[in-house]
């Protein structure tokens, strides 16, 4: 298995999708229910949720990166 083909696996899990969901929904209640003086806190979670973002995106791309390789080789 290539590593291509594991993180498309990965990203077709479902159980993985939803931890990652549950993670950035716990960093959004964080922020939603910080109190007015708790600047840092809601910065930190802030910062975990681009994180999350960051890391999904870029696991999507390494699998869309083997997608576009597949259809270059199917042109020429």
């Amino acid at each position: 298995m290539t590593r291509i083909d594991a993180i498309k696996n990965v990203l077709s899990s479902q159980e993985f999708l939803d931890v990652m969901k549950e993670m950035k929904d716990t960093q959004l209640q964080i922020i939603q229910y910080s109190g007015d003086e708790e600047l840092q806190l809601r910065e930190y979670a802030y910062q975990r949720i681009r994180s999350i973002n960051e890391i999904m995106s870029n696991l999507e791309s390494i699998a869309q990166t083997g997608e576009i390789k597949d259809k270059a080789w199917k042109i020429l």
